[in-house]
């Protein structure tokens, strides 16, 4: 019987609703419509870059999977933004961390040459950053956007040493900061989104979605073209 009341409480948990958002009008369904419909831009950058991997990359799986984890990126935030509960915002937030894990490991493999030991040492100090920084904030400092500040970063530093490589890397480097700057100006979207509520009550959040999904068609655009480069 006690189990089955703590199952209860965890399902009612995870249906809780959540306001986190300017333009959310209601706890219900489909409270979010321009910030659900902005997840477009990343079906729309999974799919270019699927479009540029046929034609470019098809000897590559693991590009392969970097655009199916864009694809479900896309789907997570939906939900998110359409459902919003708990269990939404655990869709929302796990494909991301799956997706930028999954491109730091190709960085440092394929571009950067580290040995599967040094990817993992590198990738565990990453995930260790990235969950300690947030909590050393206040509560909702930044609107709750620490997480992504060690993802920043990550590209600026990734960017530095693929410039420092030299070579072929020269301008995969470029692209990697410019993806760098990209993801700064998305970031400050998604931060002064609960500022301007009063003054533009659709907030900045869409802003986002859509400069995260030119964010992530741009650093899928680059591997596919230093494959291509490679062959």
């Amino acid at each position: 019987m006690r189990l089955l009341v703590r199952l209860r409480d965890i399902d009612m948990a995870l249906n809780d609703p959540i306001d986190l958002y300017c333009e959310r009008l209601h706890a219900g369904f489909w409270a979010e419509p321009v910030n659900a419909v902005s997840n477009l831009a990343f079906f729309a950058a999974a799919a270019g870059a699927y479009m540029l991997w046929k034609r470019d990359g098809k000897n590559d799986r693991f590009i392969l999977l970097l655009i199916g984890l864009a694809t479900l990126v896309g789907i997570g935030s939906t939900l998110f933004h359409t459902f919003a509960t708990r269990w939404g915002l655990f869709a929302d937030a796990v494909p991301i961390a799956i997706f930028v894990v999954a491109f730091l490991v190709y960085t440092l493999r394929r571009f950067l040459g580290q040995s599967v030991i040094a990817t993992s040492i590198w990738i565990a100090l990453f995930l260790a950053i990235s969950a300690v920084f947030p909590r050393l904030l206040p509560p909702g400092f930044l609107n709750n956007s620490g997480f992504y500040f060690p993802v920043l970063a990550a590209l600026i530093v990734l960017g530095a040493l693929l410039r420092m490589k030299g070579g072929s890397m020269l301008w995969v480097g470029g692209a990697y900061l410019s993806a760098a700057a990209l993801f700064a100006l998305s970031l400050g979207f998604r931060i002064v989104d609960p500022s301007v509520c009063d003054r533009f009550p659709l907030g900045t959040h869409f802003m986002w979605h859509g400069l995260n999904g030119a964010l992530i068609f741009l650093m899928l655009w680059t591997v596919i073209q230093q494959k291509r480069e490679a062959a």
